[in-house]
């Protein structure tokens, strides 16, 4: 959904960016690409997938998620290098803004999160964010407008990670408290610093 949006945006606003789609495919059991390829060649979207046998490596790593994404952002920061581009946009949205604050405080015990433009590597490439303000509902909204299938979480691991059951607890005060994720999103940019130590 992330890639039609930039596409259209780059042609209403005649941006002439050069985009091109790429996926790193973690060898997980079932993962498949095989939807992706038809949907960019019938858009005349340049695509790369870039297969990194993750699953092979993670049995034994205690923070599997961790583990994995910082591998896959290596490989996206590879391939940045070889396309000679400096922005790699991310399909984060509002509930992972939120939810990686929350994991952050309960398990490192430092209060930070995503960020709509991130620089890495010294600022020799950023990660970029367009959807940060959205949140999945309207996301899923967009994608059923545009015809777009969802497609099940393949990952092994993901039903017993730190992440889910983050979301199972927002879940479970979301039930009394519907404006948990916008509330807990609109803290990040509304700190009382004169209630906060230095």
């Amino acid at each position: 959904m992330l890639l039609f949006l930039l596409q259209e945006y780059s042609a209403i606003y005649q941006q002439s960016w050069n985009i091109t789609a790429a996926h790193i495919h973690p060898m997980f059991p079932g993962w498949t690409t095989t939807p992706l390829k038809p949907l960019l060649s019938e858009h005349n979207i340049p695509h790369t997938i870039v297969k990194q046998n993750i699953y092979r490596r993670i049995k034994d790593v205690k923070n599997k998620c961790f583990f994995c994404s910082r591998e896959r952002r290596k490989r996206l920061l590879d391939l940045a290098g070889k396309l000679d581009t400096f922005n790699i946009a991310l399909a984060h949205h509002k509930e992972d803004v939120v939810e990686t604050l929350l994991l952050n405080i309960f398990y490192t015990g430092r209060m930070s999160t995503l960020m709509p433009k991130q620089p890495i590597v010294h600022g020799r490439f950023y990660f970029v964010r367009p959807i940060y303000y959205l949140d999945k509902e309207t996301i899923l909204g967009i994608a059923r407008a545009l015809g777009l299938k969802s497609h099940a979480n393949v990952c092994p691991y993901y039903k017993n990670s730190r992440r889910e059951t983050m979301r199972g607890m927002l879940s479970k005060i979301r039930k009394k408290n519907p404006d948990i994720y916008t509330n807990i999103f609109g803290s990040i940019f509304n700190t009382k610093k004169a209630y906060m130590p230095s």
